[in-house]
């Protein structure tokens, strides 16, 4: 049932009251960063989007693709951020370094495909300056022609920081940037049981949306909009009762039960999407002799049961994290939500000129399988005809939100977030004013603020 004040509230929202403080699950110390307001102009202004180019993008840690996109010396990938562009690599060393996609000499783009393979380096089809998998300058056409003061500078490609984390690559503007791993935070040790190094992607799609790439990184990092834009999923999905963790730089942690229906709903007994889960797991629900409390806790028990016979290992996972939603925010721009069978990841990317419009991927991750018993959760939108062999990279999904194609949760978020935009500028809005269930929000653009220091005014 619905808490009947703030204290009541947060008491009600911690998934394992049981777990020890050194458990993954246990709920983390309250952390108060206000209730707002939220200043408006940093959802639309030019402003404030070249603040955010010069003093966030610049020196945080930024996904630009997975270690298996580049196994082989001279494969790459193109990371594009705003108005930067990156060349992600694998040296003749097997090393993976990332240099700006920036001829040195006039200023060319140096590749523009999103991904490929030049085991021979880079040429710029400019001018066909030329220059190594390790970037440096290997060939000047008609050197003779330059004046030797002219070709003092440095010609090599210039680089960008390169670390990796379970298969992530990342790129850094900053030379003085703390390591990847204090960006990531506690979901360093969390994520070990999920193996997530193995795990390959099997699905990407990608759409650009109406509005400020905040209005999205908001939006997913809260469950209070559910019951009014998703209601469809209320039947199997506790919106209410969400555990909120907060960790420094920025990171927080939404834990959500699913196989529980929401309170807002009254319906007794099992409601048909419990039927369903049950079934998913080889329960039989017309045999089932407990309330809808036990559903959740039934369906762990089967899963691991049935982990067994599949021959999954599940030993390292607690019960909860059998069904739960375990959503994790990295800052600034990624959200996972993480199963032991795949992982649901979210990428939000501000849009090169226009702060009203942001690039979105859907990314879904899982280890290969050749049993098709084995999936993630279906709300992960995987089609039915999904190669999970992982043996062959999966092509991005180009889609235009107005058409669909992102699945029914997506689409409906991308129509709704459209019109917040919209309303964010109205002269009667006054900022987002937060509840307790929208605490990520709070943290997320404190931490924001922390990176602006003195760049803006609101």
């Amino acid at each position: 049932m619905p808490a009947t004040d703030v204290a009541a509230y947060r008491k009600s929202c911690i998934i394992d009251p049981d777990a020890a403080p050194a458990d993954h699950g246990a709920k983390a110390p309250y952390v108060d960063n206000g209730f707002g307001p939220i200043s408006p102009e940093r959802y639309y202004s030019m402003e404030w989007m070249e603040a955010e180019r010069r003093h966030l993008w610049s020196r945080v840690w930024n996904w630009a693709c997975r270690e298996e996109d580049i196994p082989l010396a001279g494969d790459y990938v193109k990371f594009d951020l705003g108005r930067e562009s990156f060349i992600v690599t694998r040296g003749d060393d097997g090393a993976i370094r990332a240099f700006y996609n920036v001829c040195p000499h006039r200023g060319n783009r140096i590749v523009t495909d999103e991904d490929g393979a030049r085991p021979q380096g880079f040429a710029c089809r400019f001018h066909n300056w030329r220059f190594s998998l390790s970037g440096e300058n290997t060939h000047v056409t008609d050197r003779e022609t330059f004046r030797e003061d002219a070709l003092c500078r440095n010609r090599d490609l210039r680089q960008a920081r390169c670390e990796t984390w379970e298969g992530f690559v990342f790129i850094n503007m900053d030379e003085e940037a703390a390591p990847l791993l204090d960006q990531i935070g506690p979901l360093c040790d969390h994520a070990k049981p999920y193996r997530v190094r193995d795990m390959r992607i099997m699905r990407r799609v990608q759409a650009v949306w109406e509005a400020n790439w905040k209005v999205g990184v908001d939006g997913f990092n809260e469950a209070y909009h559910v019951h009014a834009i998703h209601p469809q999923i209320l039947p199997v999905f506790d919106d209410y009762h969400a555990q909120i963790d907060l960790y420094p730089n920025g990171m927080s942690r939404m834990t959500t039960r699913f196989a529980h229906q929401s309170p807002r709903m009254n319906e007794e007994g099992l409601n048909p999407a419990l039927r369903a889960a049950m079934e998913e797991v080889g329960l039989d629900p017309d045999m089932f002799e407990g309330r809808m409390e036990d559903v959740r806790p039934a369906i762990q028990k089967a899963k691991r049961k049935r982990a067994e016979r599949l021959g999954v290992d599940y030993s390292m996972f607690s019960d909860n994290q059998l069904t739960d939603d375990w959503n994790y925010d990295i800052f600034p721009n990624i959200q996972m939500g993480m199963h032991p069978e795949g992982i649901s990841m979210l990428y939000f990317r501000p849009h090169a000129t226009d702060p009203r419009k942001f690039i979105f991927d859907v990314i879904v991750l899982m280890h290969p399988q050749h049993d098709t018993d084995i999936l993630p959760p279906a709300y992960m939108g995987l089609p039915d005809d999904t190669d999970l062999s992982g043996r062959e990279p999966v092509e991005i999904e180009h889609v235009d939100w107005r058409k669909g194609g992102l699945g029914e949760l997506f689409d409906q978020d991308a129509s709704l977030f459209a019109d917040v935009q919209k309303g964010m500028e109205s002269a009667s809005y006054e900022g987002a004013i937060l509840s307790e269930q929208e605490q990520r929000i709070g943290h997320f653009h404190a931490e924001l603020e922390r990176y602006l220091a003195g760049a803006m005014s609101g």
